[in-house]
């Protein structure tokens, strides 16, 4: 049985992470291919790899990031090289994933040192079917995430009193950001607390290696927030506004700040001890049988990482979907196998390692299905297809010459982010109930040479939501003098022009046609419409256009869906919510007198059906007596327009939209389109 497990156990520690590795590779690189990353990290590091292979290292302005204008992130250098000769986000999604999957060699190997083989094992695989580390793989690119693997092995050298790799682990560890100093002084204070127990020939001696990374720890991150800043000139340095806003319940600054935990630890506690974050504890913890907790000193280094998260206000620091919890990790597991040494001490457990190794395998696999990502992902892989709006997408993108400068929305931007500067289209968005976002859109109508934005883009124009944003949209378009060059579905693309034209929505003369009153819009009268078949970026598309002319205004918010039915196929059908122009120009902006063109490029499909499709532009506006739940009713109402929605809705109420068409006024304005 011992000759089987050298031989296995070996083998397995090997395997293992390379399927991890492989698996959460392939799954990003399908991500990255079909444009479905939605924030900014993959895009804004990848820059920063991209400026610093330029040699670019501090930002002269918006919309370059640079390495001494954000996060210090200084693993970049040695990372340099490979990156010159595979340039792009895939490379840093792989590395990110054998990064994580390495981790679990250091589990191992620490927890071989404590217990024995098979339960460091056990162990290693309880790590790779960590759903912290998973979420961590799955949520764009970051560099901490290098946090994870580096400071597991440093606990092993530790632990093996190499103390030359030890001190190497924790340099590399801060150089990755300025908060990896926080689990580098929990290591320290590990260190400081287990010394006592390994007396050596003098105070130094015994002492030094918990005092080395407790005092280099607070260094770093003094002179990562207060020092290397002012080398950089990229605008304001946000880190005051960054304390204000996660810590801001503490204190307006850090000395503030620690007065406040010192004096008012009743408040602190009430702070921590919130729903959420014991929720975060928790799924922090039981996922490692909660081992920790049989190891005092191990608990405190954990506790110690868990700071930030635990005393911030920001939902996303004490949440393990996001970067954050990478720093906290490798402290879990650390504890983890110092619990379990403690466990075997307990005399009934001696010699019971393979039922604590199945008990860990199994409280692993439970917790993974429970609250882990992967169970999900087979719900998420057919929205990850290559899909032939993605083939649209990815027509616009070579639209865009490599050396000119963009603004995009998320979903574009790692694809367009190996360019010295690139901006973020919800800066521009916004920027009205952001004024910190204001210098960002200035910069941004200055130097951009092309927009490109999928209006229905959801971190955008739902998380970011802001009343005023189709005006500062309006107001950037019409004074940058941009021109639609491109559009299908909710996409655009625009380009610097002669003279300000949109395109998908705006005011022109009255045109010929009969306008008629809108049945139950009271002050819409509807013109002529008009729609044929074309071709956008050599896609099949339904060109559709439609007149409006307003009676009166203010109007109610409408959203415009067009629907294709085939007479003779009637379960064939096409549908589209006309985004586009009421990210633009929404119908409660229109005013008196003037008459409205609405126009869209719909995307067909590959082959149509033939024969005649009736063409339906259906009007949605809020019927009267509306019931909404109580907990979605005052958002409604007050905050998200007829768009949001038909997008928003189904999402939090769980029904489709068809059902929700129930809920609205709806007006008909047919026409008929033949396919040949």
């Amino acid at each position: 049985m011992k000759i089987k497990q050298q031989r296995i156990i070996p083998a397995a520690v090997l395997a293992l992470p390379l399927i991890y590795a492989a698996f959460f590779s392939a799954t990003a690189v399908l991500r990255y291919r079909s444009f479905s990353f939605h924030d900014m990290d993959l895009a804004a590091i990848n820059q920063t790899f991209f400026n610093a292979g330029r040699g670019v290292f501090i930002a002269p302005e918006y919309g370059t990031a640079a390495l001494l204008s954000g996060h210090k992130w200084f693993i970049i250098l040695p990372l340099l090289p490979l990156y010159l000769l595979f340039p792009g986000p895939p490379l840093l999604l792989v590395l990110q994933s054998a990064a994580l999957a390495a981790g679990a060699g250091a589990v191992f190997l620490a927890t071989r040192k404590l217990t024995g083989p098979l339960l460091g094992l056990a162990l290693a695989v309880a790590y790779l079917l960590y759903p912290a580390l998973h979420y961590v793989n799955l949520f764009e690119f970051h560099p901490i995430a290098f946090a994870t693997p580096l400071l597991l092995y440093a606990f092993y050298f530790l632990l093996t009193k190499r103390w030359g790799w030890y001190l190497a682990f924790i340099l590399i560890s801060l150089s990755i950001r300025q908060d990896v100093a926080i689990p580098v002084f929990a290591l320290g204070v590990y260190a400081l607390i287990t010394g006592r127990r390994e007396p050596e020939e003098s105070s130094w001696k015994r002492w030094r290696w918990g005092i080395i990374p407790a005092v280099a720890g607070p260094t770093w991150f003094y002179l990562c927030e207060s020092l290397i800043p002012r080398l950089a000139i990229s605008g304001p340095v946000e880190s005051q506004q960054m304390v204000e806003s996660f810590f801001g319940w503490l204190g307006e600054n850090p000395v503030q700040i620690v007065l406040t935990l010192i004096a008012r630890p009743g408040y602190v506690l009430r702070g921590v001890f919130t729903g959420p974050k014991l929720t975060y504890i928790w799924q922090l913890f039981s996922p490692v049988g909660l081992l920790p907790l049989l190891s005092p000193s191990g608990l405190v280094m954990a506790l110690i990482s868990m700071a930030e998260g635990l005393l911030s206000q920001r939902f996303s620091h004490f949440s393990i979907r996001y970067q954050y919890s990478s720093i906290i990790t490798p402290m879990v597991f650390a504890a983890s196998a110092l619990g379990l040494r403690n466990l075997l001490k307990w005399r009934p457990l001696r010699g019971r390692g393979p039922y604590l190794a199945a008990a860990i395998l199994l409280v692993s696999l439970f917790t993974a299905w429970s609250f882990g990502p992967i169970p999900r992902l087979g719900e998420q892989f057919p929205g990850w297809r290559f899909s032939r709006e993605d083939a649209v997408r990815q027509a616009m993108v070579e639209e865009i010459p490599p050396a000119s400068t963009v603004s995009a929305t998320f979903e574009f931007t790692p694809k367009l982010s190996s360019r010295p500067q690139m901006f973020f289209f919800y800066h521009l968005y916004a920027s009205s109930r952001r004024p910190d976002w204001v210098g960002h859109a200035e910069v941004m109508q200055q130097r951009a040479d092309y927009v490109l934005a999928d209006f229905n883009d959801w971190l955008t124009f739902y998380d970011f939501y802001t009343p005023g944003g189709d005006q500062a949209v309006n107001a950037f378009l019409r004074e940058g003098k941009w021109e639609l060059a491109a559009t299908v579905n909710s996409l655009a693309l625009f380009r610097r022009g002669e003279s300000f034209a949109p395109g998908v929505a705006e005011p022109v003369p009255a045109g010929e046609g009969t306008f008629r009153p809108a049945a139950g819009f009271p002050g819409l009268e509807i013109g002529p419409a008009r729609a044929r078949a074309g071709e956008e970026l050599g896609f099949p598309v339904l060109e559709f256009s439609a007149d409006f002319r307003v009676a009166r205004a203010p109007l109610d918010d409408i959203l415009l869906v067009v629907r294709l039915l085939n007479r003779a196929a009637p379960e064939q059908t096409i549908q589209q919510f006309l985004m586009a122009p009421y990210r633009v120009y929404p119908p409660n902006r229109w005013q008196p007198g003037e008459t409205v063109r609405i126009r869209a490029n719909i995307l067909l499909p590959e082959k149509p059906a033939p024969g005649t499709w009736d063409l339906l532009l259906l009007g949605l506006a809020r019927k009267q007596g509306l019931r909404l739940p109580p907990e979605t009713a005052d958002a409604f109402y007050r905050h998200f327009d007829a768009a949001t929605a038909l997008s928003y809705l189904p999402r939090i109420w769980g029904i489709p939209p068809d059902q929700l068409l129930n809920q609205y006024q709806i007006l008909y304005l047919p026409a008929a389109l033949t396919v040949p």
